[in-house]
């Protein structure tokens, strides 16, 4: 069936669902990064920035550039429904390593995107802690020309390591349905 091949790329953070195959394995990556007490303190304006640096490396589908924002030890769920919800596909990635390859087998799947809405909202828990809740629908086609209806609602939870705000972990629950041909 088809839909077995439809993860979402959690972490191609706006995160929202695109096109995978769904035999990504995570594999974990231990690290011995500690969440650091830098001077740095978590606000909504860092928060924010976190979020349009992501969604900027996922319309330009830069690998590296989403990496960065996560912490090493960073762990992303990803659950996803698919068309009259029958099929749930879920992922679970942990480090750097799982994100990577989940990334590069995401990124090059979709041909075009139109977000229909966008809406994000922020809440500092604390100087160390701050969560961002992005909500989204939009069209997707794939390069083999199939079309797509995506909603999802992402947390990402933020937190400072090393002296930055980072992604520590993220969860993503969405839909996705194959739109009836055009033709």
């Amino acid at each position: 069936m088809k839909f077995k091949l439809l993860a979402s790329s959690a972490l191609v953070f706006s995160l929202t669902l695109t096109v995978i195959p769904s035999s990504v394995e995570a594999t974990p990556v231990v690290s011995s990064t500690k969440v650091a007490q830098a001077s740095t303190q978590i606000t909504e304006a860092n928060v924010q920035s976190v979020v349009k640096q992501l969604q900027a490396a996922r319309v330009s589908e830069d690998i590296e550039g989403t990496l960065k924002l996560l912490a090493p030890f960073a762990v992303t769920d990803v659950t996803v429904q698919t068309g009259n919800g029958i099929t749930t596909v879920i992922t679970h990635l942990e480090g750097t390593a799982a994100h990577r390859q989940m990334l590069e087998q995401s990124f090059g799947k979709v041909q075009s995107r139109k977000v229909l809405k966008n809406y994000v909202t922020i809440n500092i828990i604390s100087n160390d802690f701050g969560m961002a809740k992005i909500y989204q629908i939009e069209n997707l086609e794939t390069q083999d020309g199939k079309s797509f209806v995506a909603a999802s609602e992402t947390i990402l939870r933020l937190g400072r390591v090393d002296g930055q705000v980072l992604i520590t972990s993220a969860t993503v629950e969405g839909w996705i349905s194959e739109r009836p041909s055009q033709k």
